[in-house]
């Protein structure tokens, strides 16, 4: 309304039927071009004073997000210490993963360091869920292949019952079951060291070299070494059964783990008895079969008896010598 007063006044000046009113008299080019909405032109000194004043927000806000952030930064740096102080302290205490195989199964899984383990029937397994800096330790309840990562600055430690074990980058076999009075090592390559006690302590038993293997007696602790059949010791992990000139109580003993039976030998004079044989995906059956061909030995399978908990026994062979036939 006010533009419009201003126009019609200036159109009866300009028509000589009135004067111009104060307003268009007194105000100045820059305000009257605000009124009509024309573009006014700024001065140097205009341009200035406005970016000074930008300069001025714009470092008003940057001292406001320095003002942010800053405290962000101390408590970034905080829960950064607070992390690393767990992490250590997790780190004293070695969390253990175990790995167990029922009887009559096999399995093969990687530690953290990438060493490869395959594990025999009835066997436990414990190793760190991480190594630590110094060492790799690990633990065996039954039998177990090792094909360990050279690391020559954090050695390879193995407790097997009394047997301690020390390797770097090595494969061998370990066989340590509760309830069998022999440990055993078979070294298909690399180097061994067998120690008591304390890793720290030093104390070496004896090393064991390829080809060779380490025959621990529990109940004398006696230790044997002595050159072996390597691939005999090893054939388990290809799925095989390999016996050469073996003793017919050491049979028994692998074709219980192996079937998850149990095999008593009633006749004495059997144990003495030596057997070769190999064995690939045969059944039991089959195996007691052929037993009976190949040795004089006759074999009675008994029924499993049901327990309280309703389960069942094993299953029972009994095996026997066999009787010449009379002509």
């Amino acid at each position: 309304m006010e533009v419009k007063s201003h126009f019609v006044n200036l159109k009866g000046y300009l028509q000589g039927k009135g004067e111009l009113d104060s307003f268009q008299v007194d105000r100045t080019d820059t305000e009257m071009c605000e009124i009509f909405g024309v573009p006014v032109e700024q001065s140097e000194e205009e341009n200035s004073e406005k970016q000074s004043s930008k300069h001025t927000i714009y470092s008003l806000f940057a001292k406001a997000a320095a003002i942010l952030i800053l405290p962000l930064l101390v408590y970034s740096l905080y829960l950064t210490s607070k992390i690393s102080r767990i992490t250590r302290s997790t780190g004293d205490q070695i969390v253990w993963q175990t790995v167990r195989t029922p009887a009559g199964m096999q399995t093969d899984f990687f530690l953290p360091d990438s060493s490869h383990v395959w594990l025999n029937s009835g066997s436990e397994f414990k190793y760190p869920v991480c190594f630590t800096q110094e060492k790799r330790q690990v633990e065996l309840s039954g039998e177990a292949f090792f094909d360990v990562v050279k690391d020559s600055s954090r050695p390879f430690l193995v407790h097997a019952g009394k047997l301690n074990i020390e390797v770097k980058g090595t494969q061998f076999n370990v066989i340590n079951y509760p309830d069998e009075i022999f440990t055993e090592l078979i070294l298909k390559s690399g180097n061994v060291r067998l120690f008591s006690g304390k890793y720290e302590d030093n104390n070496t038993i004896t090393t064991i070299k390829p080809g060779e293997r380490a025959f621990l007696d529990t109940g004398n602790n006696k230790l044997i070494v002595e050159k072996a059949d390597i691939d005999k010791y090893l054939a388990w992990k290809e799925g095989m059964l390999i016996f050469r000139d073996d003793r017919m109580d050491e049979v028994v003993r692998k074709l219980n783990r192996w079937f998850n039976v149990e095999i008593i030998l009633k006749s004495p004079e059997l144990k003495e008895y030596v057997y070769t044989a190999t064995y690939r995906d045969e059944t039991l059956p089959q195996i007691l079969e052929l037993l009976k061909i190949s040795a004089p030995v006759a074999y009675h399978i008994t029924d499993r008896e049901r327990l309280s908990d309703n389960s069942y026994t094993k299953r029972k062979i009994v095996l026997t010598k066999r009787k010449k036939n009379c002509l």
